[in-house]
C-alpha cells in the first residue's frame, strides 16, 4: 500500500489502476479498495464464492468491509468485481448479491461506496448505473496510462508466487556446496558448531560463509538474488532448512542486522533453558512496528531464488520462509501457494502448517493496516472521486 498520485477521474481510468494497486489483473476475485479522502489505500484481493452461496456472500462481505475498517483513516471504498463470465450473454452483472452485501455492510460501518463495478471477459460494467444495453469494451481500460511509473502488473493473482525455472547447472553447484556444510555441520549438535566457525580456519567458502549467520543472511539481502554465488546460495538454504537460523533470517529481515543478533543469542539461550524474550518474537505473529515493506519484498526473491536452485525435496525450509514473507506483505493468496507446497512435498513441515492455520484463520499482520499512515504512505496517493 506504497501509494502514488495518478488521478482517475472516471470508471473507466479507475479500473485500469486496480490492476497497478494489486501488481497483478486478478480472476474470480473481489476486490476492495479503500479510501481516505478520495485518495486510495492500497486494495485488497478475495477469492470470489459461489454466486448462490448467501452464507458465503454474507460472510465474505463482511470480511472485506471488516478488513477495510482497520485500514487507518478509511471514510470510503470502491468494490470491483472480476469475473470470467461474459457480460454481454447475462441477464445482470454477476454476483449482484455479494456486492449488495458489501455495500449494505459498508453502510453499516458509515462507508460510503465510491464505486461498484464488474469486469467480465468482454467488457466492464457497473453494478450502480449499468449500462442500458452492451457492456462497456475492456478496450476502454487500456486508453488510461499513468502518469507515475509502477510495478510490473503479472497475468493474474497466482503468476508471481511461480518460482523461476531451475538452473540445472547452478542447483549442481548449490548441492555439492550444501552437502559439503552438512559433513561440518549435520547432525544434532550443529548449533553448537556454529560459534565455533568463527574461530576455526576452513576452506571451504560455504561453511566459512555460516561463521557469523546475521551477517550471511544481511549481505544475501544487499545482493541482486541472480549475483548470489552458489557458496552464498547453499549457506543460505542450509539455514532456512533449520527453525531456530530461519527465524533469525525472518526477523533479520523485519528488523535489522542488530535484531538478528539478538535473535540468534535468544534462541541459543532458548535451547540452554531460559526463555524467548516476548519482543523478539511478536513480529513473527505480524505484531509490532511497521516494517520496512522494500526490505520484505527482497527477502522473498531472495528465499524464491534459494528455493528456485534446490531440487523439490530440499524446498520446504525456503518455501515456508516465502510463505511467511508473502503473508508479512498482505499477499495471503501468495502465501498460500507457498505453505500449500511446502506441504505437499513434506507434509510435516512445521512452518508450512503454522502458515496454512495463519491464512485459514483469515489473520493478516497488524502492519499491513498500517501502511497508509506509515513513511511509506505519508506522500501522496491515488486520488478517485468516484463516478
Amino acid at each position: 500500500m506504497t501509494p502514488t498520485v495518478v488521478s482517475a477521474t472516471s470508471s473507466s481510468a479507475f479500473l485500469a489502476l486496480v490492476p497497478h494497486l494489486l501488481e497483478c489483473t486478478p480472476r474470480e476475485s473481489l476486490v476492495l479498495v479503500p479510501f481516505a479522502e478520495s485518495r486510495s489505500l492500497g486494495a485488497m484481493r478475495v477469492d470470489l464464492p459461489a454466486a448462490d452461496d448467501a452464507s458465503a456472500n454474507e460472510s465474505v462481505a463482511s470480511t472485506v468491509i471488516g478488513m477495510a475498517c482497520k485500514v487507518a483513516r478509511t471514510d470510503a471504498v470502491a468494490i470491483v468485481v472480476y469475473a470470467d463470465e461474459v457480460l454481454a450473454d447475462l441477464p445482470a452483472a454477476p454476483h449482484r448479491a455479494l456486492v449488495d452485501a458489501a455495500m449494505g455492510r459498508a453502510e453499516i460501518c458509515g462507508l460510503r461506496v465510491v464505486d461498484a463495478l464488474v469486469v467480465g471477459s468482454d467488457g466492464w460494467d457497473s453494478y450502480v448505473s449499468p449500462s442500458s444495453s452492451m457492456p462497456h469494451p475492456l478496450s476502454d481500460l487500456a486508453t488510461h496510462t499513468l502518469a507515475e511509473p509502477t510495478g510490473p502488473v503479472v497475468d493474474d493473482q497466482f503468476a508471481a508466487a511461480e518460482l523461476p525455472p531451475l538452473d540445472a547447472a547452478v542447483s549442481r553447484r548449490v548441492m555439492t556446496d550444501l552437502r559439503a556444510i552438512e559433513r561440518v555441520l549435520g547432525g544434532p549438535q550443529e548449533r553448537r558448531k556454529l560459534p565455533l566457525l568463527k574461530r576455526a580456519a576452513t576452506g571451504d567458502p560455504a561453511t566459512v560463509a555460516l561463521a557469523d549467520p546475521p551477517v550471511l543472511i544481511e549481505d544475501a539481502l544487499a545482493t541482486p538474488p541472480e549475483e548470489l554465488d552458489p557458496a552464498q546460495l547453499a549457506a543460505l538454504a542450509f539455514c532456512l532448512a533449520r527453525p531456530s537460523l530461519r527465524d533469525v533470517a525472518l526477523m533479520q529481515w523485519v528488523a535489522d542486522l542488530a535484531t538478528g543478533d539478538a535473535v540468534l543469542q535468544a534462541q541459543t539461550a532458548f535451547h540452554r533453558g531460559k526463555p524467548f524474550p516476548d519482543d523478539l518474537a511478536r513480529p513473527m505473529w505480524g505484531e509490532g512496528a511497521l516494517p520496512d515493506p522494500d526490505r520484505l519484498r527482497r527477502a522473498l526473491e531472495l528465499c524464491r531464488r534459494v528455493a528456485s536452485v534446490l531440487p523439490r525435496e530440499r524446498r520446504p525450509g525456503p518455501l515456508s520462509a516465502c510463505a511467511w514473507l508473502a503473508w508479512a506483505t498482505g499477499r495471503s493468496s501468495h502465501a498460500l501457494l507457498y505453505a500449500e507446497t511446502a506441504l505437499e512435498i513434506d507434509p510435516d513441515h512445521g512452518l508450512g502448517a503454522l502458515m496454512l492455520d495463519i491464512i485459514d484463520a483469515g489473520r493478516l499482520p497488524e502492519w499491513v493496516f498500517e501502511r497508509s499512515t506509515s513513511r511509506a504512505g505519508t506522500g501522496s496517493s491515488r486520488e478517485y472521486p468516484g463516478p
